[in-house]
């Protein structure tokens, strides 16, 4: 962890006393301001206007200390001293402050993750890949792992493959969409297959349409084998049993088993019905009805069965059958094979 640099007595003096005054002796060392820094910085906040002289004074630094530290506050953001007066200086709103504050560290961390691949690079180099880095059990449950997730969205810098699939187990949810999100800013490719029970969830149409407007391409596919996280062709995370929601996982390096996965993710990809083709074919603000039939469409697409189609819309097979034989007569079908057909190729939209 990065510690302060080096300091002499008249640079700790300022922050003595005041710390024993604060609660918990909370300073802004952790947003990455130097304690004389964070002293004349208070000190303003005490008496904003004051003279560079006065501030030093009040955060009883050295005068000569404070000019060179109100400079960086100024090019930090944190004070100002308006054109019209010489020496008078006026602390930022703590709020704003502490924001710049904070986006300062997360640019830094940022900037600092960027060397994790080459670092791994150096690992593959140094041959240590078969002592066990490339094939690693991780343990525990969602929030045990969740590291090891993040970690492959991090390190991902062309493609990351997504199979989404029962059991389910999600543990930060924000944390999980915050890592795409940055993955999909550096301009990672995102590929999700995801099973017809994933329909199911409240609001799953409308974060599928958020993430598609942001680039991903999503797919449903029924009866898949087991939920996977591919990344670059070079790391992987999937379940050690099948199954099991809080069972161990499997953290896959460049071997010939991940080499493996992603031609399964491939072929599934293949056999997968694209989501949310069907907008272009909808009326501009399509009706409830207009919905159900797209997700009848695309559930059919997937190859669902009637008990799986009818559980997530969320109605009885019979219902369902009725459905279909309605769909088969607007779209003119003879049978429910070329019901499928021409269904499929009425909301068909090409996608990469």
């Amino acid at each position: 962890m990065p510690t302060a640099p080096p300091m002499n007595a008249a640079d700790l003096s300022p922050l003595a006393d005041d710390d024993a005054a604060r609660p918990g002796g909370l300073t802004m060392q952790p947003l990455g301001l130097a304690p004389p820094a964070e002293a004349l910085y208070r000190a303003l906040l005490r008496a904003p206007g004051s003279s560079c002289a006065a501030a030093a004074q009040a955060a009883r630094l050295p005068a000569d200390m404070a000019p060179a530290l109100l400079e960086g506050l100024l090019h930090r953001g944190l004070v100002s001293r308006p054109e019209a007066t010489h020496d008078a200086w006026w602390p930022t709103a703590p709020e704003v402050a502490v924001e710049l504050l904070l986006m300062e560290r997360q640019v830094e961390l940022n900037h600092a993750r960027q060397i994790l691949p080459e670092l791994q690079q150096d690992l593959r180099r140094g041959g240590r890949g078969a002592d066990g880095h490339d094939v690693q059990i991780i343990g525990g449950g969602a929030q045990q792992q969740l590291p090891a997730y993040l970690q492959i969205h991090h390190a991902a810098r062309h493609e990351v493959a997504c199979v989404v699939c029962p059991p389910f187990s999600v543990s930060a949810p924000d944390e999980m969409q915050a890592a795409r999100e940055q993955a999909r800013r550096r301009g990672v490719r995102y590929r999700t297959i995801i099973s017809p029970e994933v329909m199911q969830w409240p609001g799953w149409l409308e974060s599928a349409r958020q993430v598609i407007s942001q680039g991903e391409q999503v797919r449903v596919l029924a009866d898949l084998p087991f939920k996977m996280v591919l990344a670059d062709r070079h790391s992987a995370l999937v379940p050690l049993r099948t199954g099991e929601q809080e069972g161990p996982s499997l953290k896959l390096g460049p071997t010939a088993v991940l080499h493996a996965l992603w031609a399964l993710f491939d072929a599934l990809w293949q056999q997968a019905a694209p989501v949310l083709t069907a907008e272009a074919a909808l009326p501009a603000a399509p009706d409830a009805a207009e919905e159900e039939l797209h997700a009848l469409v695309m559930l059919m697409a997937a190859g669902a069965n009637d008990k799986s189609i009818a559980d997530v819309l969320g109605i009885s097979e019979r219902t369902l059958l009725r459905r279909i034989t309605a769909l088969g007569t607007r779209l003119h079908a003879r049978s429910r094979v070329q019901c499928g057909w021409l269904a499929a190729r009425q909301w068909d939209r090409p996608d990469a």
